[in-house]
This record gives structure tokens, C-alpha cells and sequence, in this order.
């Protein structure tokens, strides 16, 4: 009797810590979900505001994942207008440059709160009006396009 006793008391221990465990696991509730965000900040190389004598220019836009985890998307250069593209440029959120895809800068996986950059280097064709970059985000596993921006600039 006195064995059996022991037995009970002995499951009856360790089946009262794992009851606990499986009491506060179940009380903290559902993870929340990842989030996959980003922003998009653009503007020309030097803030210029007007370009009267038709010099090139420079135009810089920047995603940063603003998410809760690592995404992918691709800055894709959607139109240029009054100008004629020099040469591309993308940046990794380390610094390093590396050759477009064409002009779309896909520097793959970033984390939350790294950035990349699409530096678009253009000569001026138009002689009145303005010269405009427009690029927007690409999800190529969605294939949705996220914020666009638009830097124009008086010639």
C-alpha cells in the first residue's frame, strides 16, 4: 500500500509542474504576427531645387524596412521624364554598392530597420518643365508594388 502511495504522490509531482507550465503558456495568448513593412524616402543628391543651366543630376531613394521581420523588396525605376539615365546604382544596407538588375536595385533580405538605396544618375533632355524619377516598391514574391515617390525638379 505504501508503494502505491509513493507512485501517486510521485505522479501527482510531476504532473503538477507541467499542468503549471501548460497554464502560463496558455494565459501569455497568441504571438503576434510578423508584419512586413517598409517606407521609401526620396529626394536629388545636394537637395537640389532647380536646375536652370540643365547640369546632370542625382537622384537618391531609400527603403527601410520598417516591419517586425527580414523582407525582401526591390526598388524599381518606373519612369524618367526630361532625362536620359547616366548610370544606376544600388547600395546594401553595409554600404556596398552592387550593379542593378537593369535599373532595379534588388538588394534581397533586409532586417528591421536596415536600409537600401536606388542612386539614379541622369542627364537633363528636356529644356523646359521639369525633370521627374519615379520609383516604387516591388514584392516579386507578391508581385505588389508598395510606395512610389516622385522627385521632381524644375529645368
Amino acid at each position: 500500500m505504501r508503494r502505491i502511495s509513493l507512485k501517486l504522490m510521485a505522479m501527482v509531482g510531476l504532473a503538477l509542474p507541467a499542468g503549471a507550465a501548460a497554464v502560463a503558456v496558455s494565459a501569455a495568448g497568441p504571438a503576434t504576427p510578423a508584419t512586413v513593412s517598409f517606407s521609401l524616402s526620396a529626394s536629388a543628391a545636394g537637395l537640389v531645387k532647380s536646375d536652370l543651366n540643365q547640369d546632370p543630376l542625382t537622384f537618391v531613394f531609400t527603403e527601410k524596412n520598417t516591419g517586425s521581420t527580414a523582407a525582401s523588396e526591390d526598388l524599381v525605376l518606373e519612369s524618367l521624364t526630361n532625362g536620359s539615365i547616366v548610370s544606376v546604382v544600388c547600395v546594401l544596407p553595409n554600404g556596398a554598392m552592387f550593379n542593378p538588375d537593369g535599373v532595379d536595385c534588388e538588394p534581397g533580405q533586409l532586417h528591421t530597420g536596415q536600409t537600401s538605396s536606388s542612386i539614379i544618375n541622369a542627364d537633363v533632355t528636356g529644356s523646359s518643365g521639369s525633370i521627374s524619377a519615379k520609383v516604387c516598391l516591388l514584392n516579386e514574391g507578391t508581385g505588389k508594388t508598395g510606395a512610389c515617390k516622385t522627385v521632381s525638379i524644375p529645368i
